[in-house]
């Protein structure tokens, strides 16, 4: 077999993942206006289970209701039923691969230029936060994920409590230690909630990419505590945040997306492959020193099977993140795997799905022959659209 780090188990509280790729979460636009699921959305990713990802992380799910146009929901009851027809319909197509989603809470926008603040959440409402985070936990148990996976990561709420922005005075904010506060209470209440046999992940940033905000430096520090307090995979990730972003446009809210931090997040094709893998490297290195051997995820413009496998056998990290590479090609595991590597099609980071999320369009890669949605299948290079730059492979 090809790549066997990669293509090598992992178990994590008694859940086994057949390999190390693990689907990392992106929005895809597929879901109604107000967050129900579609039938887009179902074949997107049984499309993308077919291809032998090890883990699925389905799209960011908004914890509560809010405006939010075409954001998957998990804010009430009636989002379960949904929910498990995707559970359902993945396993149909792929009985190996794990399934979990991502629960977040976003800052509130304005058309008008505002955006929520961290500094804006009264102290009595803190619990909610917690509470909102514990009730979307509860309704992915009730529709069958394996795992859950809280957001921490670029703009939102939690990884904004998290950064060094945050200049609360309530013990919430300041120092590091209040600074992880609200996010420590949120993955207990849910760690309690799913009990000691359930895997529960979290996606961090190892770097905000923003003056403001926090590098490697603190966020090996936020590594080491949620490793201790038992988180079973760190997924780092990085940027995307409000602090350096463009001024908006009349009639258009702030978009995290739009400055330097936000391109770090979602590296361009100018940007060297493996772009945050040091992040992962540094993440590992600090939770390795303090004595845990919690499994760290690696992603960030990673396209080559090669490449992937010498991340996994250079010990900088533990599984392999990958987003647009699938959504360009969800066969991509399973050619890497019978060593059809010339027939993946490439993912050029030109981060026109990227810009589809900002705009609220259903997002797609550009590689896709004309008035597809989800990738062909079979796909193969000669049935792609042509590459967009220079660093095409």
């Amino acid at each position: 077999m090809n790549y066997e780090k990669l293509f090598s188990p992992i178990t994590m509280r008694g859940v086994t993942f057949p390999n190390r790729i693990q689907r990392t979460s992106m929005v895809s636009g597929l879901s109604t206006e107000d967050g129900s699921v579609t039938e887009n959305l179902i074949k997107r990713y049984q499309r993308e289970a077919k291809g032998g990802v090890g883990a699925i992380v389905v799209e960011a799910a908004v914890i509560i209701p809010s405006k939010s146009p075409y954001n998957l929901r998990i804010s009430d009851d009636g989002c379960v039923p949904g929910l498990t027809d995707v559970v359902k319909a993945i396993r149909e197509v792929n009985r190996e691969v794990k399934i979990g989603i991502q629960i977040m809470q976003f800052l509130k926008l304005s058309k008008t230029g505002w955006r929520q603040k961290v500094e804006d959440f009264k102290t009595e409402d803190l619990p909610n936060i917690v509470n909102d985070h514990v009730t979307a936990a509860r309704r992915a148990l009730d529709a069958g994920f394996d795992f859950i996976e809280i957001h921490m990561a670029h703009a939102y709420v939690l990884s904004s409590f998290l950064s060094r922005s945050n200049k609360r005075t309530d013990g919430y904010g300041g120092g590091i230690e209040n600074r992880m506060k609200l996010p420590i209470e949120v993955f207990q209440a849910v760690r309690k909630l799913v009990g000691e046999n359930y895997p529960l992940g979290v996606r961090m940033n190892g770097e905000d990419f923003v003056i403001a905000g926090n590098t490697l430096s603190q966020s090996a520090v936020i590594a080491r505590r949620f490793a201790q307090l038992g988180a079973d995979y760190l997924s780092v990730s990085a940027g995307s945040r409000f602090e350096d972003a463009k001024t908006p446009g009349e009639g258009n809210p702030p978009d995290p997306m739009s400055g330097y931090s936000g391109h770090r997040m979602s590296p361009w094709y100018w940007w060297p492959d493996g772009t945050h893998v040091y992040l992962a490297e540094g993440i590992r290195k600090a939770v390795r020193d303090a004595g845990f051997d919690t499994p760290v995820v690696t992603a960030g413009k990673i396209r080559e099977p090669k490449h992937a496998e010498e991340i996994l056998e250079q010990g900088k990290a533990d599984a392999i993140g990958l987003c647009r590479a699938l959504l360009a090609d969800p066969d991509w595991p399973m050619k890497a795997k019978e060593g059809k590597e010339k027939e993946i099609v490439r993912c050029v980071a030109c981060n026109w799905c990227l810009e589809a999320d900002s705009r609220y369009e259903k997002v797609k890669c550009t590689r896709y022959p004309e008035e597809y949605l989800h990738a062909p299948e079979p796909f193969l290079p000669k049935m792609a659209r042509p590459g967009s730059f220079k660093d095409e492979a």
